[in-house]
């Protein structure tokens, strides 16, 4: 019920343009959200003023919503104190007078109008006074609600809130605009933007009229449905409270699809319907037709289901659903939901949660770490992220889900087997020993490389198989690890990434290689090995040549950063970078200055080499560092090692025993290693909200659970528990111990952490710390009323019971 009050003029401001103000506010705002208009006649100066008034609001005309709304009915209420005067008579008078005003119907704009006649203030109690009016309010109210549920357009009191909310922000941004509830109501969570694109992918592979009507319109239909009609999506008002089917409480389909998909639709079948049979033509206006009638029956059938979930009614439909999936595969469109690319071939079983930081692994090139942390699975299923030049580790590691010790059992055979001579010659004569080098150069240099390219293949056949590609079903894609492999081109070397997911999205300075490249049939590793000098590049027919991406990303950690950002855009920085190098030549603290010793060892071809070996170290790989945070210091780690002589060649396989030696040596027992073990058991940790925060007080009262990445049933999770229990762990809000309840002032935008401490160690914040409660809401779609895209429902907290619950929480 509205209570109308005609505002007064000030003395500043002209009579008419505050009264067409306040027009506009009650017809274009307040109207398509009110039942009843209420017009106090004593207060407002009788009938005529009232006349007047709804002459102008019918002169401007219906407020423009879409759906149509159902109209409100008025109520003016007078006083009378002779029962001579009929309430049928003022009703009457009143037309008239506003049949002087107007020549427009009131029907246009109001579903009806009544007069309720009160006796005077004073004549009887005020209850008995006012009972007429109650009565008239109650009744009428009814009427415009059931009025309203006929066209599902009876709201929540929280639905109303959001939809009154987002049509204040629509008055004052454009106050001709017509107020569209179901697209207020998809805000949150919007359709695809690039519908039609998908739409289209699916229908250029449609043949024949069987396979329209049979496949390709069920199929959209059923994935439309899907993204419409979300759990929490308006209909749960009705369905608890107003004895009717669901049927009627959520927005109708045909409301719903010609707001939503049509447009997407018939721009998709005017581009891409083309049947083989030319007898058969099929209007684009025909395939939107079927689509929406499809559209419209799955909807009634969702209707009457006792559980109304869409996705239940999806999965039984590709149950059900008996066609040659092998003739429609896309990989450019996911044929599940029919709205986004795909980024992985495989099933994903571990998935981000949706409040975690993100943590990135590379490798430059070439089992402390797992010692330290002590948990029994591979240490690479701690990073989210992993990418490695010469990346024959990273793939065995990531893809093939190889422990350490068995990547480090492999290294040395595999090396042997690449690194074969092709000459045996040998002599202890100085002279002849330094011609024959001289002859095997020249050999190598004809050969644009000093080894056989076919060891080098055999070798990686022997570990990764002779068949295999990137995007293959993997360990990395069963515990949703994203694995990049940089090489680069030989003419200009571009920068080019093997990835073990679908490349969506915008890059400058590098490309990502898809499943529409032909990467499918690339043998990544072979490309990803080919050092300069020691192997020939890779041609792949089609693609390029390719060599090691060392030569332009021998420290692969900008070129992460910049990938991690494309395919989390969401995620402003990281939680964790860990960076492994393989070592360079202790840099003197004194330049050498030293005459020249002849054109072979300081000719131009010696400087250079020099300079591009200076360029080419893993040293190199610092420069990102800039990119941190100030005060998150501990999410950068760096580890190499140095040189006190010249760096071992890459071929030189009787050093690799030293060479594992020195590196445990000098990792092993470090501070840096010791915290960051304790950085990655930190992030095994989660929090995440119970619902959005409200504010009491002055306070945002915040409750939330501390989660563990490693559920109950995972191997690792009783050894977790065991050891942190030994150490005596505690969760620090701000600095401050958890033990129960945490009051602080804060507002939505500000940070809060959240830290793990173990003993008297230092602190290390869990995954995704700091927080902010925009971030959190926003991460897990708890700002979304009408449901969201992944169909979780929301949970419902009652706020009177918090304090009840046995589950520790935290107030921030």
């Amino acid at each position: 019920m509205t209570n109308i009050l005609l505002p007064k003029a000030r003395e500043s401001q002209p009579n008419e343009t505050l009264q067409a103000v306040a027009d506009n506010i009650y017809l274009r705002l307040l109207l398509p959200f009110t039942d009843v208009l209420c017009f106090f006649a004593l207060d407002l100066g009788g009938l005529q003023p009232i006349a007047r008034r709804l002459a102008a609001w019918l002169d401007v005309g219906h407020p423009p919503t879409l759906p149509v709304i159902v109209p409100p009915q008025i109520i003016i209420i007078t006083e009378t104190s002779t029962a001579d005067l009929q309430e049928s008579q003022l009703l009457e008078h009143f037309l008239r007078l506003l049949a002087l005003e107007t020549r427009t119907d009131p029907s246009t704009c109001f579903a009806a109008i009544r007069v309720v006649t009160l006796l005077p203030d004073g004549h009887i109690s005020s209850t008995a006074r006012h009972r007429k009016l109650k009565e008239s309010l109650m009744h009428t109210s009814d009427q415009v609600r059931l009025q309203r549920l006929e066209v599902s357009m009876l709201f929540s009191a929280q639905h109303f809130d959001t939809f009154l909310r987002e049509a204040c922000s629509c008055f004052t941004e454009a106050l001709n605009k017509p107020f569209d509830f179901i697209r207020a109501s998809r805000i949150v969570n919007p359709p695809a933007l690039d519908l039609k694109e998908h739409l289209t992918n699916l229908l250029t592979k449609i043949n024949t009229i069987r396979e329209l009507k049979n496949f390709a319109i069920p199929l959209i239909a059923s994935s439309l449905l899907l993204d419409g009609y979300h759990p929490d999506t308006h209909r749960e008002f009705s369905a608890r409270r107003v004895s009717r089917s669901d049927e009627n409480a959520a927005f109708r389909p045909r409301d719903v699809f010609r707001l939503l998909y049509k447009d997407s639709c018939l721009q998709a079948c005017r581009d891409s319907v083309h049947l083989q049979d030319p007898a058969i033509l099929v209007l684009p206006s025909g395939s939107v037709r079927m689509i929406e009638d499809a559209f419209s029956e799955l909807f009634m059938t969702l209707s009457s289901r006792p559980t109304n979930i869409a996705a239940d009614l999806h999965h039984k439909f590709f149950l059900e659903l008996h066609h040659d999936w092998k003739a429609f595969q896309l990989d450019n469109t996911c044929l599940i939901c029919l709205r986004r690319t795909p980024r992985t071939s495989g099933m994903v079983i571990k998935d981000r949660p949706p409040t975690a930081g993100l943590r990135l692994l590379t490798f430059d090139r070439g089992g402390c770490l797992q010692e330290e942390i002590g948990l029994p699975y591979p240490v690479q299923e701690n990073f989210d992220v992993v990418f490695g030049t010469s990346g024959i580790i990273a793939i065995r590691l990531s893809i093939c889900g190889w422990t350490i010790e068995q990547a480090t059992e492999n290294l040395e055979h595999y090396a042997e087997l690449a690194f074969q001579p092709r000459s045996l010659w040998n002599t202890e004569i100085l002279l002849i020993s330094q011609f024959l080098q001289v002859i095997d150069f020249m050999i190598s240099y004809l050969a644009d490389s000093r080894y056989s390219a076919d060891n080098l293949e055999a070798a990686l056949r022997e570990a990764f198989g002779s068949n295999r590609s990137m995007l293959d079903y993997s360990n990395a894609t069963r515990i949703g690890t994203c694995v990049g492999l940089p090489v680069t081109t030989i003419r200009d070397t571009s920068i080019y990434v093997f990835t073990n997911y679908n490349g969506v999205g915008t890059r400058s300075r590098y490309h990502v290689f898809g499943p529409n490249d032909g990467s499918s049939r690339v043998p990544f590793a072979r490309c990803g090995s080919a050092a300069p000098f020691y192997f020939k590049p890779k041609h792949i027919t089609g693609l390029g040549t390719f060599q090691d991406g060392g030569l332009r990303e021998n420290n692969p950690g900008n070129l992460t950063l910049e990938e991690t950002a494309v395919i989390y855009p969401s995620i402003d920085e990281l939680s964790l970078m860990v960076s492994l190098g393989t070592g360079s030549s202790r840099p003197s603290d004194i330049p050498r200055m030293s005459p020249s010793r002849g054109i072979f060892q300081d000719g131009f071809i010696a400087r250079l080499l020099r300079v591009f070996k200076l360029s080419f170290g893993s040293i190199r790989g610092h420069k990102f560092r800039s990119r941190r945070r100030e005060g998150r210091k501990e999410q950068y780690f760096r580890f190499d090692m140095e040189f006190d002589g010249p760096e071992p060649a890459l071929d030189n396989t009787t050093k690799m025993q030293e060479l594992k030696t020195a590196a445990r040596a000098a990792v092993h027992g470090s501070t840096e290693l010791k915290r960051l073990a304790r950085c990655i058991v930190a992030e095994l940790f989660v929090f995440e909200l119970d619902h959005d925060p409200s504010r009491e007080n002055g306070k945002y009262l915040c409750t939330g659970r501390i989660l563990c990445r490693r559920r109950a049933n995972h191997h690792a999770f009783d050894i977790l528990m065991k050891q942190l229990s030994k150490k005596s762990i505690k969760f620090f809000v701000e600095g401050r111990p958890i033990e129960g309840l945490i009051d602080k002032l804060i507002d939505r935008r500000s940070a809060f952490t959240i830290q793990l401490r173990e003993g008297n160690m230092d602190s290390c914040s869990i995954s995704g710390s700091p927080f902010t409660i925009n971030g959190l809401v926003s991460a897990q779609e708890l700002s979304a009323p009408f449901g969201t895209s992944n169909h979780r429902k929301r949970i419902r907290v009652d706020l009177a019971d918090v304090s009840y619950r046995k589950r520790q929480r935290v107030r921030a």
